[in-house]
């Protein structure tokens, strides 16, 4: 007989508490399988982290070891292309996706005026191979935007640039958007000569050239720059012209009617020398089939609001005149918008736009 106030346990009673006692343990065993699953996880992803870090740093010194090389001429090692990064996370041969014209059709908040670069020639001024010579290869420039590739020139074996003299610049290409100058602007040269069969082509200028943003003067707005670079078999002369609080100009030029035959030159106002964009002698000429676009080797240059972008054109013996006629059109340098003027060189009418865009150092 059960005592008062005691309850009694019927079998159903132990039954179910037995029934909780199992689903408890099993739910605890499930719970550790959890733990030891996301334990292995873990050291799963632990250890394919260790491995990404060990791979990356691989990369980054494989990048760091391929950009060290020997200089004949300079009898020293020395880095020939941009070194100044994290090789495993950034790819040293990525090109700028950056366009010009960015802000042309758009104001955006914040942005003001940048210090920029233009390169305006590069000429091979010493050769130990002598000349005529037939060069080809890479120069590549990258600015404080995004520091990836841009061609100032890019020929391949098949497609050299002959150079009789000193005297001759290479034909550059790019840049394909105004260089903002923060801080460095990096020059990668990379160019061969062609010599009988390709086992035979020399190198003849390997090398990094930079121009240092920090220390513009001040006191002059615009001013023109020299470097050379000295390696392998050559001396290499780049000039350049740096400007202060500058915007983007990018220029395209119709033939709307007749033929243009000349030379075209852009360049800003007081700088030397003039950045030849067009020639029909190298270029082909141009025959008017209805509107045609002339392809320009290069369309952008930087210039300051207070500057003036001239546009010369020269075209030679009209009319069986051995002498060379010019003309020239101008534009004022504006934030941004769009600016559109016509222009006749003898038998040639032209239409000339220039797109204005400010700069951001911003990717």
């Amino acid at each position: 007989m059960a005592c008062v106030g005691e309850e009694e346990l019927s079998w159903e009673d132990l039954f179910f508490d037995e029934a909780k006692m199992l689903a408890a343990a099993q739910k605890e065993e499930e719970k550790k399988a959890r733990q030891e699953e996301e334990k292995a996880r873990q050291e799963e992803e632990k250890a394919r982290k260790a491995e990404e870090r060990r791979r990356r740093g691989l990369d980054h010194k494989r990048v760091m070891a391929s950009i060290v090389e020997y200089d004949p001429k300079t009898k020293r090692k020395v880095r020939t292309r941009y070194s100044f990064n994290d090789f495993s996370v950034f790819d040293i041969n990525a090109e700028s996706p950056i366009p010009p014209m960015r802000y042309t059709k758009r104001s955006v908040h914040g942005l003001i005026l940048q210090d920029t670069a233009n390169i305006l020639t590069v000429k091979i001024v010493s050769s130990d191979k002598g000349f005529p010579i037939n060069v080809y290869g890479t120069i590549i420039a990258r600015d404080s935007i995004d520091h990836k590739c841009m061609y100032l020139f890019n020929r391949t074996r098949d497609n050299c640039q002959p150079i009789k003299s000193r005297d001759e610049n290479l034909i550059l290409t790019g840049p394909g958007r105004g260089l903002v100058l923060l801080d460095f602007i990096y020059l990668e040269i990379d160019l061969k000569i062609k010599v009988g069969e390709e086992p035979l082509d020399e190198q003849i200028s390997k090398g990094l050239l930079m121009i240092d943003g920090r220390v513009l003067p001040r006191d002059e707005k615009v001013a023109v720059g020299q470097q050379t670079l000295e390696s392998w078999f050559s001396i290499v002369d780049v000039r350049y012209a740096t400007l202060l609080h500058a915007v983007e100009g990018t220029f395209e030029i119709k033939l709307l009617e007749g033929r243009f035959c000349g030379k075209i030159k852009a360049g800003i106002e007081g700088i030397q020398p003039r950045i030849v964009v067009y020639n029909s002698k190298e270029d082909g000429v141009v025959p008017s089939e209805g509107r045609t676009d002339i392809t320009l080797r290069r369309r952008v240059m930087t210039l300051r609001l207070d500057g003036m972008l001239t546009l010369g054109f020269a075209v030679r013996g009209l009319g069986g005149a051995a002498a060379t006629r010019q003309w020239k059109v101008e534009f004022t340098p504006r934030h941004r918008g769009e600016d559109k003027k016509e222009i006749s060189c003898g038998i040639a009418r032209l239409q000339v736009k220039v797109f204005w865009s400010m700069l951001d150092y911003r990717p």
